[in-house]
């Protein structure tokens, strides 16, 4: 679903076992409607205009973030839940 001038993530019920989501080279301004994928473990949202880390709390597998070039200013909340992460793009925010 990269490159595909996605707004909102949205559309995605029905996927619990889905473990790779690529969302990047997208315009998503916000990171939402992810709760029901506990199994996700690779998010790629680069290349976004997101501005928030949130709605992850309930992405306790994931292992792989990229938030690479999008428009975060911080990174001290949003990632708690994270327990598992074991990479972290956010250059170029």
């Amino acid at each position: 679903m990269s490159f595909s001038n996605i707004i909102i993530i949205q559309n995605l019920e029905g996927l619990n076992n889905l473990t790779k989501l690529c969302l990047d080279n997208n315009i998503i301004e916000k990171i939402e409607n992810l709760e029901h994928l506990g199994n996700l473990q690779w998010l790629d949202l680069s290349f976004n205009k997101i501005t928030v880390i949130e709605g992850l709390e309930e992405l306790t597998n994931l292992t792989d973030l990229s938030l690479y070039k999008n428009n975060i200013k911080q990174i001290n909340e949003g990632l708690n839940f994270c327990t598992k992460l074991n990479v972290l793009s956010l250059g170029a925010n």
